[in-house]
């Protein structure tokens, strides 16, 4: 089952592009785990950047397009295979891409749709 999903453009985790639930709703450790990744993988280089992190029974998963400044971050139960939760980040950010006119500078209310477009595997 999906926990959250959240969108960064940069290290920008004040104002994230997207976040459901929203931030004051998300659990501490996860929000930070979720930002230490994000600054993890940015600090790596210029390429795409994916991995997990394991907390408990939920599994953040990250997806982060250095080249683009964006990230793409899920947190599932830990039911989900980790191919899925891959595949998932993977559709959702092509998607996004493919959408959005303006993927770091986007018309915030537009995104949700974009998003909801997007069936997780696991629930096909």
């Amino acid at each position: 089952m999906l926990v959250a999903l959240f969108i960064f453009v940069d290290d920008d985790f004040d104002l994230p592009i997207y976040a459901d639930p929203e931030r004051r709703d998300v659990d501490p450790d996860l929000w930070q785990a979720a930002c230490d990744a994000v600054s993890d993988a940015l600090d790596e280089g210029d390429e795409t950047r994916e991995g997990f992190v394991r907390l408990g029974e939920t599994v953040l998963a990250y997806r982060v397009l250095c080249g683009h400044g964006l990230s793409f971050v899920a947190a599932v139960t830990d039911d989900i295979p980790d191919r899925d939760v891959s595949s998932y980040l993977v559709q959702v950010s092509k998607r996004y891409l493919d959408e959005v006119d303006d993927p770091r500078v986007p018309d915030r209310d537009g995104v949700s749709d974009v998003v909801v477009d997007v069936i997780p595997p696991w629930d096909e």
